[in-house]
């Protein structure tokens, strides 16, 4: 094991998940681009998965003692879904590349939006009131549930992309210039 390497990526990813800390319009965070990074570029599959949440949980910790916004009724849902992005990114991205990366991106937006917003339809309610976020279990609920998603999505398709450039350029510029970081 290059300890070089592996402490770089600890690094980035700790580092990447205080950006949640900066101030940012909703779902324009870091977290599913670190978990791709993650799943790219960490060799050990439990290290891909349980980096990216382990910081993930010392952000949301943070945030919890410091806003109260931290932790929440939809914390598995949330986690299963990033532990998704992980594994796409162990998938797609064996091979890292501009094209790949992009689309990796999308898909985890994707991922993100379609399990966390159907998550919100429980626990179930007779009546939709988007203001707690649960709806009817029905094509209505389900379809009132995505739209009122949209704009989050918005948000978090701009973070990941901007988010997966930051990572995955600085990564790759950092490998230029430190043959360490390479894997041997």
């Amino acid at each position: 094991m290059n300890i070089t390497r592996f402490s770089t990526l600890v690094a980035i990813v700790i580092l990447a998940a205080m950006a949640r800390f900066i101030p940012h319009p909703f779902n324009f965070t870091p977290i599913a681009a670190l978990a791709l990074f993650g799943g790219a570029y960490f060799t050990n599959r439990w290290q891909a998965l349980l980096v990216p949440m382990a910081a993930m949980l010392l952000s949301d910790t943070i945030l919890e003692i410091t806003t109260g916004w931290g932790f929440h009724s939809g914390m598995i849902t949330v986690y299963a879904a990033f532990s998704l992005v992980s594994v796409l990114g162990m998938i797609l991205l064996k091979n890292v590349n501009l094209t790949r990366t992009i689309s990796a991106s999308l898909i985890s937006s994707l991922i993100f939006f379609l399990i966390t917003n159907f998550a919100f339809l429980y626990p179930e309610s007779l009546i939709a009131d988007q203001i707690t976020g649960t709806y009817p279990h029905n094509l209505s609920g389900i379809m009132s549930s995505y739209i009122a998603g949209l704009p989050f999505l918005k948000n978090q398709i701009l973070g990941d992309l901007f988010y997966s450039g930051v990572l995955f350029g600085g990564f790759a510029l950092l490998q230029k210039k430190f043959e360490t970081l390479k894997i041997a």
